[in-house]
């Protein structure tokens, strides 16, 4: 018989980790999952979180931090369940040591899982320090033979075939995106330099005002007690604390500055998605990383050196509803929206005219769907587009990311393009948008008009037939919306089908059974034939590489 003296409470375990996560692999996926599987909540601590531009530090933490969590979500595992805490470099061990354990006891820590000899379990050693926790070594059961420097040293060798067995498939958006770059320029040299000094965030808030089409951006006047530049007008900006992650620290900036509320709905993607919570009526938005900024001259960087991340968001909508709930503080003032040109003009602090000169190009090209936008299309026709269509499971990512890197290792200029619905899908809120194929047209077509006249090509997921299909059924003017924006676009048309003898169907991150998949591959098809569109068909994602390569070599010939 049970009584309540033999019940043993089960004691709560937490566990920590820590590691750079330059770029996660397939081996550190496997252990954050038995991690999380194992114990109550995991620490993962992302190590050397301001340095850049380095060979060995190479991918800033914010995007870091998104493949760590696109790992978590992949596997089905809550955001309840772990934290993500950076931890910077330190000048001595000691220094690093304590910082770490400061985190672990914030967390109650039980346990510290790390396989690092070299800078961790070697120097405790010969210190004949310990942390303090029952130690976990990830590889001790392990059959994974790879680190993160192979996996860089992969992919600065062009090695795709052996690169894409050894990294987890939901990391290859992010990675392929931004890190890729940063990788290859490190390696040659051309990497932003980490500054040491004072780490801090900006935060641009660009609005296209549907009342009178103009575009403008958020500033407030900075106290004359400020160390650098008082007095000035500049963006809501502000130091990161210390463990806390740079995407934290701009939306608690925008908040105390502003007024306004970033509710972050998912941190997992570039862009993340969010929304302005005490917004009333506002739209589902993105906030994208724009860049990072660093200088060791004074005029740029101010007398505390450091560097700065900034983060933009873009917004379609009347100016009045954000003017409306913004509050100056926590040392801005005047806090108001100026016409993009009369911000430009005031002298903006730090390097924050590139930062929004940047931003502004990143935003300029997005359809204003208030607007005629004929002229603007006809402007950019040098642009290429390998569109790769088919239905759920075909293999179009897997088609589009090799694409996009045997084009880059070809030294090509050339984008990747996601598709923006399926965003949705994993943040749970597609049933809501599916209604408003309106809304799925334009953020689609914003990726890829951000990038016509700016690259030599445009490689995609997420052909806009897909969606003109989607559209028919409910809404013929969006349909024929979507029909004109894709017939804007010089480009080849790839209709995947999947080869269901090798590739088994995947069910994450769909809404599509594979009997409906398999549906709606004939219906596309049909739908394509009655729209008299050109498409190559083939079977199967590395087929369609090869299809996707040919027909680029063919626009070349006829171009030259």
């Amino acid at each position: 018989m049970v009584t309540n003296d033999t019940i043993q409470k089960k004691e709560k375990t937490v566990v920590a980790t820590i590691g750079r996560w330059m770029t996660p692999h397939k081996g550190q996926k496997s252990f954050l999952r038995k991690l999380a599987r194992e114990h109550d909540k995991v620490i993962v601590m992302i190590g050397s979180c301001y340095e850049g531009g380095t060979e060995r530090n190479c991918i800033s933490a914010v995007e870091r931090e998104k493949m760590i969590r696109a790992i978590f979500k992949r596997e089905g595992i809550s955001e309840e369940k772990y934290e993500i805490v950076p931890v910077e470099d330190k000048e001595s061990f000691g220094e690093w040591l304590e910082d770490v354990k400061e985190v672990c006891n914030s967390y109650g820590v039980t346990h510290f899982c790390t396989g690092n000899k070299e800078d961790i379990l070697n120097v405790l050693k010969e210190k004949n320090e310990t942390l303090g926790f029952e130690m976990i070594n990830p590889e001790a059961d392990s059959d994974f033979p790879y680190h993160s420097s192979h996996i860089r040293k992969m992919i600065i060798e062009g090695k795709y075939e052996e690169l894409k067995k050894l990294i987890p498939d939901e990391i290859k958006p992010i990675l392929f995106k931004n890190s890729f770059k940063e990788i290859l320029a490190a390696n040659q040299k051309r990497g932003i330099q980490f500054v040491r000094g004072r780490q801090t965030v900006d935060v641009i808030i660009l609005v296209r005002n549907t009342l009178d089409g103009k575009v403008y951006v958020l500033l407030g006047k900075r106290s004359m007690d400020k160390v650098d530049f008082p007095g000035c007008v500049g963006l809501p900006g502000d130091a990161i604390n210390k463990h806390e992650t740079a995407i934290n620290a701009a939306i608690r900036t925008c908040y105390e500055q502003t007024g306004l509320k970033i509710e972050l709905l998912d941190n997992s993607l570039e862009p993340a998605i969010i929304k302005f919570g005490n917004v009333p009526k506002s739209n589902l938005e993105q906030m994208h990383f724009v860049g990072i900024y660093s200088s060791e001259d004074e005029k740029f960087a101010g007398t505390r050196g450091g560097s700065s991340q900034c983060f933009g968001i873009f917004i379609e909508d009347e100016i009045y509803k954000y003017e409306e709930y913004l509050n100056a503080s926590g040392g801005l003032t005047n806090l108001k929206f100026y016409e993009v040109n009369e911000a430009m003009s005031k002298g903006l602090p730090y390097q924050q005219p590139e930062m929004l000169k940047k931003a502004m190009k990143m935003f300029e090209a997005y359809p204003n769907l208030t607007k005629k936008i004929q002229p603007q299309m006809e402007e950019k026709t040098e642009t290429f587009m390998v569109s790769f269509i088919g239905a759920s499971g075909a293999g179009k990512s897997s088609a589009a990311l090799g694409t996009a890197f045997k084009l880059k290792m070809l030294g090509q200029s050339v984008e990747y393009v996601p598709e923006f619905a399926k965003g949705l899908v994993y943040n749970g809120v597609l049933g809501k948008y599916i209604p408003n194929q309106s809304y799925i047209v334009a953020e689609q077509f914003k990726q890829l008009y951000d990038l016509l006249g700016q690259v030599d090509y445009i490689v995609t997921d997420a052909g806009l037939e897909i969606t003109a299909l989607h559209s028919s059924k409910e809404n013929e003017v969006v349909e024929k919306l979507a029909w004109y924006l894709r017939n804007k676009i010089n480009q080849v048309t790839i209709f995947i089908e999947r080869d269901e003898e090798k590739v088994p169907f995947e069910t994450r991150g769909r809404v599509e059974t594979e009997e409906q998949s398999r549906q709606f591959s004939v219906q596309l098809e049909e739908y394509l034939k009655k729209n008299n569109v050109k498409y190559i068909k083939v079977k199967g994602s590395e087929p369609a590489i090869e299809v996707a390569l040919n027909a680029i070599k063919e626009h070349e010939k006829s171009h030259k």
